[in-house]
């Protein structure tokens, strides 16, 4: 890519681009239905930024690590960007909790399959620290060690356990609501 090489970003966008909309679109929950348009916005800055300067990876950390950090930073700023201009403050009604309609049609096992999937991202759009969902989507959809994510959020490692605890137990507790379990 540091040569001009398009073939290069192509392959780099279809390799991480879906990954990265997913990591952004966690981060702008917050932001209600507009979470997916300002994550595709954030996911095509983030691979301008590294079209621009691809010389800004240099190896110390690795790639996925650098490539989130990049993806939170805009997301973080595109946030402040859009809480200044609409000067609201964030959503997230409890009652929404038991609003979130059905929509996985066909058999039983695969609308089990649905209601599951959607009951986890729901909770884990709904946990109240960014920073624990972050480290749970790192952790859990990335598959990326403590250190790797310590990097990412920039704070110690033990801070990263204690967030990873936390959220698990959050997520947890919203799962048992969702799915009218009784709490254990």
């Amino acid at each position: 890519m540091a040569a001009g090489d398009q073939q290069a970003l192509r392959v780099l966008w279809q390799q991480w681009a879906a990954k990265v909309q997913m990591f952004v679109r966690m981060q702008l929950a917050p932001c209600g239905e507009e979470a997916n348009s300002l994550a595709q916005e954030v996911t095509a800055d983030v691979f301008h930024e590294i079209w621009l300067a691809p010389l800004r990876y240099d190896g110390r950390v690795a790639f996925n690590t650098w490539l989130y950090a990049v993806a939170r930073n805009k997301a973080v700023d595109c946030a402040r960007k859009r809480n200044r201009r609409l000067k609201i403050e964030q959503q997230g009604d409890d009652e929404d909790l038991h609003a979130v309609p059905d929509q996985a049609p066909g058999p039983e096992a695969q609308l089990n399959t649905a209601q599951d999937k959607k009951a986890v991202l729901y909770c884990l759009k709904r946990l109240r620290n960014p920073l624990q969902r972050e480290a749970l989507l790192l952790w859990a959809v990335e598959d990326m060690h403590v250190a790797d994510i310590a990097q990412t959020q920039q704070c110690p490692e033990n801070t990263v356990k204690t967030r990873l605890f936390h959220g698990r137990k959050n997520l947890r507790v919203c799962l048992q609501q969702w799915l009218g379990l009784e709490l254990v």
